[in-house]
């Protein structure tokens, strides 16, 4: 403390009538994480929020709340409790201890302190970071120096940590590798330090440069010793039975090098990514029209290639976005291309009706009913496989299996694998969340509904769950989804009266809490989250 009050009044920063507050913010789990704040007597507690979700904990847009005393303060006014827009120097003074919770799902928790006040203002924001913790050491797994960067080890998945040096001779994969974030947030939903919103609350002559090494980033965008063309399947690497082997294998002997040639003009034409998607899109389309409908390219007609685009090709479980733009455009360069090489005699006719035919394409390769149809088959193909629905980690492996094997790709890929789910939890795959989230959510919520008499709970609870699905937020792709079934069923029961407002709630919403083995306050919560995407759904008043 001594060392702080003389760095501050020795900062040349302002003096104030009233005297500042200091606060340490600590992990509550891990000790090494921690902050010291100074919070002039006018910043509030939204100020002291914004700053910890800037440096901190800030992923997806949850949920926060402090608790001082017996309060809780929450971060959006449509919640039951009351708003962070008051001071903090009306709520804690010298000697006074708080908590913080970031997202009530997977919750980062934290422990406040005000450690004491001094006459010095911060220059510029009400409230400003004055230290933090260096980065805690994390030995290299290879050599046992500090390490700077982690990779997702699937085999029991826990990351492994390496130096800048090993990381070579760890072949990762870059989608695979993360620096080391220096917050207790760590490894926990889509958690990544974002420099350039952390530097707004430290003190003057800061950059965001400071906070993130320049040559840290220039190593996780090109990771020593990555072959960008190991990040492509090509044919005969790909992990599928042997039907669909045998198609690629006839497509292979009577076209593979004039498709090898083609990817090789397309990544010389347009780079890596787009060489990537010309090889995966053309090979597809070929294993379609040989394999599926036996027909060679030379016997290539318009009504062949406009169903094998619609109604196979679109169907496509997994797509960068790039694709859907450009799958097309690849497919008409590539017969232009089969037609220079002799290969067949009708390109132009078939260019027309596959550009003819891109509208319909997209419309079926995007539908929210492909997306449902696809999450409610994999769903119940889980448990025919006896996975257990309620736990989310084996649900999802599962089911990124089954959609990556679909897609004809890799099941074994540790790092694809991990992509996927990222892109599963962040709505980046599913348009409008119709994913499998979807689905388990609702086969939660007609679990516990089979326990009452009221056959009208069950429709109200996927009504609700369809427009939260439609909305453009796609709130059911973030948090925890026995939480959000929860507060379906308890806006339900209350939609239909089954839950009266009042102080403690009743039997039926503590049931909906002991069921799902929360709190009825985290359950209540969750509801008001639910109104502020759906204003007309009752629930949180009580």
């Amino acid at each position: 403390m001594r060392h702080v009050e003389g760095c501050l009044r020795s900062s040349g920063w302002p003096a104030g009538e009233k005297p500042s507050l200091i606060i340490t913010v600590q992990g509550r789990y891990d000790r090494s994480y921690w902050l010291v704040v100074l919070a002039r007597p006018d910043a509030t507690l939204e100020d002291l929020d914004s700053l910890i979700r800037d440096v901190w904990v800030e992923c997806c847009g949850h949920m926060s709340a402090f608790s001082i005393g017996k309060e809780s303060y929450l971060s959006s006014e449509e919640e039951p409790g009351t708003s962070m827009a008051v001071s903090l120097s009306g709520l804690v003074s010298p000697g006074s201890s708080f908590s913080y919770e970031y997202d009530f799902g997977s919750t980062t928790e934290l422990d406040l302190k005000v450690i004491g006040a001094i006459p010095v203002m911060p220059p510029e924001n009400p409230i400003c970071l004055i230290a933090r913790n260096n980065p805690p050491p994390f030995p290299c797994d290879a050599c046992g120096n500090q390490a700077e960067f982690s990779l997702f080890d699937d085999e029991d998945g826990t990351p492994r940590f390496f130096c800048r040096e090993c990381l070579v001779s760890a072949e990762p994969d870059p989608e695979c590798v993360e620096i080391i974030d220096n917050s207790p947030r760590s490894g926990i939903c889509g958690y990544v330090e974002d420099p350039d919103a952390a530097v707004y609350w430290y003190p003057p002559g800061w950059s965001a440069e400071d906070l993130a090494s320049p040559e840290l980033e220039e190593i996780l965008e090109n990771p020593p010793g990555f072959d960008p063309d190991d990040g492509i399947y090509p044919v005969e690497d790909l992990s599928v039975d042997a039907e669909v082997q045998s198609m690629m294998d006839a497509v292979c002997a009577d076209i593979g090098p004039d498709i090898k040639a083609f990817v090789d003009e397309e990544r010389a034409a347009h780079g890596e990514l787009y060489g990537a998607m010309a090889g995966e899109t053309v090979t597809g389309f070929c294993i379609f029209t040989y394999g599926l409908h036996g027909k060679t390219i030379r016997e290539w007609d318009v009504p062949l290639v406009r169903t094998c685009l619609i109604e196979e090709i679109a169907q496509n479980p997994i797509f960068p976005e790039e694709w859907l733009e450009n799958a097309v455009p690849i497919l008409c360069r590539f017969l232009s291309s089969m037609e220079a090489a002799g290969g067949l005699q009708n390109a132009a006719e078939l260019i027309s009706a596959l550009k003819e035919a891109e509208p319909a394409f997209r419309a079926a390769a995007t539908s929210r009913e492909k997306y449902q149809d696809l999450s409610d088959r994999l769903f119940k193909r889980a448990l025919d496989a006896g996975v257990d629905p309620e736990d989310e980690n084996a649900l999802m492996n599962f089911v990124m299996r089954e959609v990556v094997t679909m897609a004809g790709m890799d099941p074994d890929d540790s790092g694809l694998i991990e992509k996927l789910e990222d892109l599963f939890k962040d709505d980046g795959i599913v348009p409008d969340s119709g994913d499998l989230r979807v689905s388990a959510i609702l086969f939660r919520c007609e679990e516990f509904c089979a326990r009452l008499e009221d056959g009208t709970i069950p429709g109200r609870c996927g009504t609700i769950v369809g427009d939260l699905a439609a909305h453009p937020a796609a709130p059911l792709s973030r948090g925890d989804e026995d939480l959000w079934s929860a507060a379906v069923v308890y806006a339900a029961c209350r939609e239909a009266g089954l839950i009266r407002p009042g102080k403690g709630g009743t039997p039926l919403a503590r049931e909906i809490g002991s069921f799902f083995d929360l709190e009825p306050s985290s359950v209540r919560n969750k509801v008001a989250a639910l109104k502020k995407y759906l204003p007309g759904t009752p629930g949180a008043e009580d």
